[in-house]
């Protein structure tokens, strides 16, 4: 699994999702239809059924590395908001880690195919002014972009300043900066 992210100082983790799996479902078919075949055709023919275990072993191999493989890389991303950017980390053997600030990103996009509205997944898409940012494969996309978008409208809201900021003479705060008088 994908280590967790470092926080910066005053950073809060908003919430940290692992993208939904891909392409396992074939693979794992083709796995149970090739031992089932071994098993039904195994008392029928003498020879497959001498060397029994081993069929099962070759037959079984290939789909199950091919599983194996596929879950390492589904297992190895995280996607993680903050109160301050979203962090995408993945990687089997290399390593790589992409992070938008929030403040960066001026739009956000759901995006679902039919048979991934009915399996409830989808992509989500950061617009910056730098490019898109395509967060991989979630489930419930729609609900993820809204996180990201309170999130980034809350983050927004309190960095800026309010009328009393802007309207507050500095000589009044004891606190300002030092040698003022």
């Amino acid at each position: 699994m994908s280590p967790r992210p470092r926080l910066e100082s005053g950073e809060l983790l908003v919430i940290s999702v692992t993208p939904v799996p891909s392409g396992l479902a074939v693979p794992l078919s083709v796995f149970v239809l090739l031992e089932a075949v071994v098993l039904w055709f195994a008392p029928r023919w003498s020879l497959l059924h001498r060397v029994e275990a081993v069929a099962l072993l070759v037959v079984g191999v290939l789909p199950a590395l091919v599983i194996a493989t596929r879950t390492w890389r589904w297992r190895s991303y995280k996607i993680t908001l903050t109160n301050r950017r979203v962090v995408i980390d993945g990687g089997v053997l290399a390593r790589h880690s992409t992070q938008v600030n929030l403040a960066d990103v001026f739009a956000t996009h759901a995006d679902q195919t039919f048979s991934e509205r009915l399996r409830r997944r989808g992509v989500v898409r950061l617009e910056t002014s730098a490019g898109t940012v395509t967060l991989p494969a979630v489930r419930h996309p729609a609900a993820l972009r809204r996180l990201v978008d309170r999130t980034r409208r809350d983050h927004s809201s309190s960095a800026t300043a309010n009328w009393e900021d802007w309207l507050a003479d500095p000589r009044d705060d004891p606190s300002g900066p030092e040698g003022y008088e």
